[in-house]
């Protein structure tokens, strides 16, 4: 069955009084930019109560957008290189280790053909990139969402390609995240084992789904910060099995959504009763607080066990120290 191209949402609160063009780019992980989602909304490619309206047009809760995406397919073109400045951690002939940016989308895909992460390595290499699912895809082993910072690793050979997805494949890397969340966590450390798959309602979403329905998903978890009156908690994130956004899923699932994350998260009425502070961590929040922090894996080609750790960015420690002043 082909999915509808047309997807329909209500206007969470937090987007109450905010610009439609912030809405479309903060909701949507496939929307790369504001001025994308201005073309989007200039193209009549969306509505709001069955209308339309200029990017500026500012948003009322419980509003009901929709949003055509029936344009955006994918075109399997060969990728160009572009210069674009890489945090790279570290480099040998068969792989790249870096720290990827918040914002930067890793490959070429439905209406995002530049500024990519495969962009990127393609003009720094210089060179032709094996793949696993076509040029767009070129050196890619795993992936992080668009919004998602922290370290990925890159095969530059062959070898690298297919030695890394094995061990992706069979769970066998270790790749440990750091989130800042919403509220108390019901446990110090526990499991989170549920069923993954496509949101029935909308197809941009994943959730969890009935047992047996989609694919099991893995993941442990700790508390390794409280912040305030249980308002806040900083956790770590260790992934057994790797489904699309599933720490965001689970981590909601849970009760405990990623701050910043519009598609996930629901905000606690604890939270937005604290005008001010709500406030304050939103606008330090332009993205969902999540961030891969560590990548272990064993090379492909000596067999050693390799091990990186990428620092936080500047907008998760920034908001990792507000809430300490904040809150505590």
């Amino acid at each position: 069955m082909q999915e509808k191209s047309v997807v329909t949402i209500e206007v969470p609160d937090e987007f109450d009084n905010q610009r439609l063009d912030i809405f479309i780019t903060r909701m949507f992980d496939m929307i790369p930019s504001r001025s994308f989602a201005t073309k989007l909304i200039e193209n009549k490619k969306v509505k709001i109560d069955n209308k339309f309206f200029k990017s500026s047009y500012k948003l009322k809760k419980n509003q009901i957008a929709e949003i055509d995406f029936s344009f955006l397919n994918e075109i399997n073109k060969e990728p160009v290189g572009e210069r674009i400045p890489l945090n790279i951690l570290y480099e040998d002939e068969d792989l790249i280790v870096i720290n990827k940016e918040a914002g930067m989308v890793v490959h070429p895909g439905a209406g995002v053909q530049s500024g990519t992460l495969v962009n990127a390595i393609l003009a720094y290499t210089g060179m032709t990139l094996p793949s696993l699912g076509g040029p767009v895809r070129a050196g890619i082993v795993h992936r992080l969402d668009r919004d998602t910072s922290g370290v990925m690793v890159v095969a530059k050979s062959q070898l690298a390609l297919t030695h890394l997805s094995q061990q992706f494949a069979e769970h066998s890397q270790t790749r440990i995240y750091h989130a800042i969340v919403y509220g108390k966590l019901p446990k110090i450390e526990g499991n989170i084992e549920t069923w993954h798959g496509r949101d029935l309602k909308n197809r941009l979403k994943y959730s969890v789904q009935e047992e047996g329905i989609g694919k099991k998903a893995i993941l442990k978890y700790k508390l390794l910060k409280e912040f305030g009156n249980e308002e806040f908690s900083l956790v770590s994130c260790s992934l057994y099995t790797g489904r699309t956004h599933q720490i965001r899923v689970q981590m909601a699932y849970l009760g405990n959504g990623i701050v910043g994350d519009s598609l996930y998260s629901k905000i606690p009425d604890k939270l937005k009763n604290k005008k001010e502070l709500f406030a304050t961590v939103t606008k330090s929040s332009p993205r969902q607080m999540l961030h891969a922090l560590h990548l272990g894996f064993v090379h492909p080609r000596h067999g050693n066990e390799m091990k990186f750790t990428a620092p936080y960015p500047v907008d998760f420690q920034n908001l990792y120290d507000l809430l300490q002043v904040k809150c505590n």
